[in-house]
């Protein structure tokens, strides 16, 4: 196993985590709002980019019926918190609508430092991490 496909691994269980705990639609206020988790298969594009390619946030919320675009999550590892990063994938979607960005706990200072860096304006970047007892754990930063 490569440290790619193990990243890739975590990934998709803390989007996951992230979705079920932090984005738990349909539920009793929202029963209208629907999420959806483009980890590992793609299976909602919230547009085009500016290289004409689909756009997959990671977690999308949308609200039906149709397919309203509600909010936006990207999920990133401790190598993936990079400039190319910032601007092929923050970027373009946080054009698109409401965007939060996850990220390890103790690397909030560089996500800000790359969304002031490329002037993504997002609206939060929260930390997440897995606590051995308690699972996933996700603050504000």
């Amino acid at each position: 196993m490569t440290l790619e496909y193990l990243r890739d691994l975590r990934v998709q269980g803390v989007a996951a985590e992230i979705a079920r705990v932090k984005f738990p639609f349909p539920n009793d206020e929202h029963p209208d709002y629907d999420t959806i988790v483009n980890i590992p298969k793609p299976k909602i594009s919230v547009g085009t980019g500016p290289d004409g390619k689909d756009l997959f946030p990671d977690i999308v919320v949308v609200r039906r019926p149709g397919q309203w675009l509600t909010m936006m999550a990207m999920v990133e590892t401790h190598d993936t918190l990079t400039d190319e990063t910032a601007l092929t994938r923050w970027k373009p979607i946080a054009a698109l609508g409401e965007m939060f960005v996850y990220v390890p706990a103790g690397s909030g200072p560089i996500a800000h430092k790359l969304l002031k860096k490329h002037k993504i304006p997002v609206d939060g970047v929260r930390t997440w991490r897995f606590r051995p007892v308690w699972g996933l754990d996700v603050a504000d930063v």
